[in-house]
């Protein structure tokens, strides 16, 4: 109805949820729906995966007293946050007494935690959760660029819609260069 000349899509990215066994009934919450305020988090929180929304999501339950275990695939937590920022995260950690246990993919989720498996080979578990907070990464969300384009001369796709994960960094001058398209 409106026939625009150009859309830009900025519609984000949704919580990448890989298939590992247990999963679908480990009763998790996404780390944005927990930080949007959609769920409550028990006392003892297990949060899986330790980039950037892990590490924030862990923050944000230890400064509200809640006792907080990260775990993570890779060997550095926060790697994707700048080394400044990063002070502070662990700062935090520290303070709160968060338990890390970076290097470890999990390979299976229960109710109250996980398995999983170091890079040497050791099997191990954290059980005893209240609480599993899934911070796994995302997925760039674009489901209506195909559709529009077919009767908009012009869309441009912009920040994580396009690339996930992504910064405001990234998403402004996304932006800024399909305004200067238009």
């Amino acid at each position: 109805e409106m026939a625009p000349d150009a859309v830009i899509f900025a519609t984000g990215s949704i919580p990448l949820i890989l298939n590992i066994p247990g999963l679908a009934d480990s009763g998790y919450v996404t780390a944005q729906d927990m930080l949007d305020g959609k769920y409550e988090i028990g006392e003892k929180a297990l949060v899986v995966g330790g980039g950037m929304v892990g590490c924030e999501a862990a923050e944000f339950l230890c400064e509200r007293d809640h006792k907080v275990t990260v775990i993570e695939m890779k060997d550095t937590l926060a790697a994707d946050v700048s080394k400044e920022n990063r002070v502070f995260i662990f700062d935090d950690f520290k303070r709160h007494g968060v338990q890390l246990v970076p290097g470890a993919k999990v390979t299976e989720f229960f109710k109250d935690g996980v398995s999983y498996e170091l890079a040497d080979g050791t099997k191990g578990e954290l059980r005893g959760f209240d609480s599993i907070v899934l911070a796994m990464g995302s997925r760039s969300y674009n489901p209506l660029n195909e559709e529009v384009s077919k009767f908009v001369p012009q869309t441009f796709v912009i920040g994580e819609a396009f690339k996930a994960p992504g910064s405001a960094l990234t998403a402004t001058t996304d932006a800024f260069n399909a305004a200067l398209e238009i």
